[in-house]
Formats: C-alpha cells, structure tokens, sequence
C-alpha cells in the first residue's frame, strides 16, 4: 500500500497511548483465551486475565468473533477490584469458534447491536476502543457507509475511540490520511518474520499521531510453538518470504542461546516507533512466558540489526 501523510492530521489519542515502557505498549489479546485456536479451560482463561491485569497489563483486547472471549472477559472484569483497564472490542465480525467460515453484519443495525451486545456482557456503559473487524471483508461499495456507521457508534457514545481491526484494503486509505481513525490494527505485519510495516503503515501511524497495533507478535505461532509444523509443511495463508526468514532467525536464536519466542518478543521493542503489541496467550504459561519476555528488554543492537538484515535479504532474494 501507498500511504502519504497529510500533515494537517490531529492525534485525538491521549498520551499515555504512546508510552515506551512495555507494560504500557501491551495489550492482553483473547482470542487464544476464547477458545479460537481450540478448547480451553474457562477458568484458566479468566485466571489468565486476572493475572494479566495483576502484572500491570492494563489493556484488553477482545471482540465477539473471540469464541467466548468476551464473556470471559467480563467475568473476569466482576473478580477484579483493581485499576478499571483500558477495553477494545470489534464490530462487523460474529461470534465464532475458528478462523474459518467466518459471518460478517456491518450493517448499521448490526453493528449497532453487536456494542450493544458486547456492553453488557463485559458490565460497561461504553468501550474505550471499537475496532470495526477484518475491514478487508468490508465490500467496496459500502466503505462509506461502514465507516459512517462507525463514527456514528462513537458519536453516540459507545466508545471513545475507533479504528481499524485488520489489515485494510487501499479504499481505506483516504480515510486514513483523513485522520477518520484513532487507531490501526494489523495482524502478521510487523514481528521478526515480516516487517512490512516498518516501510508502510508503522512510519505513516507515528507521523499521522495515529496509534499503530502490532497483533500477532509470534506470526500466528510460526516464531513460536508451530514453528516445525508451519516450516514443514507451511500453511496457504502463510507466505514463503516469512517462513524462509523464520528458519534463518530460529538460527540465530540456537546461536545465542535465546528461545526463539523470546528473541521474537523482544525484537518488538527494539523497533524505533510507537505502537502496541498485541499479545495471544491461550493460558497462564503461555502469558507469563511472553511477560517474562518482555520484560527482559530490547535484544542487543547487532542481533536486532542482524534480524532485520535477514527480512531485507529474504525480500531481495524473493525478487531475483
């Protein structure tokens, strides 16, 4: 995608969305904990949530299409007696319990009682965040009137901030350079597989003052526990540009000794820009590991800047 900055872009996000310490970069994803990638235990779900919120995670982002995320979510929010967190949900996508055979509704009245559904089931008058759910499926002809439908929820108080919830088509852009949107969230566009972004929609976020979200930190689990399967036998959705350049990071992880996991993580926070990751735990192991991870800090420079070299080396290949 093309994007140009218009300079006369406002940031309508406060500052503490633009903080540089990593709890306040975090953002506790649920899918994992709503049962999209398979069954779960509800109660370590909501254990994880609660745990989350007791190391200082204080943004959770969640959305219908979750599997029971949401519910969850707001049983979790009855247990907790702490700092009231920072809450995104998603119109446009229905609830489901897989990646496949999803249903879509960006009607107005469908979204309308899509919030109005995910208010009362997380014990909230209003969303710090909507995010309008995999705009890709949105059809072209009703750009407009989707995007209208989504200032209308904010205009009527159903949350104080919009945005995109995945990776958009091009008709999205004038939008974008029109400051329409408060935040953008991409998936599988910026980890140290695939770092399209930092040449795209990363740079125009931070120059726009639009808050950029980096989900899927691990490449759908490519840099983490599905690394032999996916490298293997790689999925159709998965490009080999980023499988190539996982098998050359997963050796540069075995030479310092670091998990390959961790190495991904932290990678992220050597990335100089603002924006958030969107973390995916499916359980209270998997959260503390990636906390853990974190917290360690940025890799040392020359790992990173060897990172970053073997994407550039992979694009270039890729080309001949």
């Amino acid at each position: 995608m093309i994007i140009t900055v218009n300079s006369a872009m406002t940031n309508k996000l406060n500052d503490n969305l633009m903080k540089t310490d990593f709890l306040d970069r975090m953002v506790l994803g649920t899918a994992g904990l709503g049962g999209v990638w398979g069954k779960v235990d509800q109660q370590e779900s909501i254990k994880t949530i609660i745990d989350a919120m007791e190391c200082g995670v204080n943004h959770i982002d969640t959305a219908p299409a979750y599997g029971n995320a949401e519910e969850l979510l707001g049983l979790a929010l009855k247990q907790w007696s702490g700092r009231k967190p920072f809450l995104s949900t998603k119109v446009g996508r229905l609830k489901s319990f897989g990646v496949e055979g999803q249903h879509y509704d960006f009607s107005a009245k469908g979204m309308k009682r899509s919030i109005e559904s995910s208010l009362k089931i997380l014990g909230r008058t209003e969303v710090d965040l909507l995010l309008l759910h995999d705009p890709l499926h949105v059809p072209e002809a009703e750009f407009e009137s989707v995007v209208n439908n989504l200032i209308e929820l904010k205009r009527n108080g159903y949350s104080r901030y919009i945005g995109l919830g995945g990776n958009a088509p091009e008709g999205f852009l004038p939008y974008l350079q029109a400051g329409v949107f408060d935040v953008v969230m991409e998936f599988n566009k910026l980890n140290a597989s695939n770092t399209e972004s930092l040449d795209t929609m990363l740079p125009f976020c931070n120059q726009s003052k639009t808050t950029y979200y980096a989900a899927s930190p691990l490449n759908m689990g490519l840099l983490g526990v599905s690394y032999s399967a996916f490298t293997n036998t790689p999925p159709e959705w998965l490009a080999k540009e980023q499988v190539n350049s996982a098998i050359r990071i997963h050796a540069v992880a075995l030479k310092y000794g670091i998990p390959l996991s961790e190495l991904s993580y932290r990678f992220l926070l050597n990335i100089p820009y603002d924006f958030k990751i969107v973390t995916g735990p499916s359980n209270r192991t998997e959260f503390r590991d990636l906390f853990n991870s974190l917290n360690l800090g940025p890799l040392p420079k020359a790992i990173y800047n060897e990172i970053v070299q073997i994407n550039k080396n992979v694009l270039d290949e890729s080309d001949r």
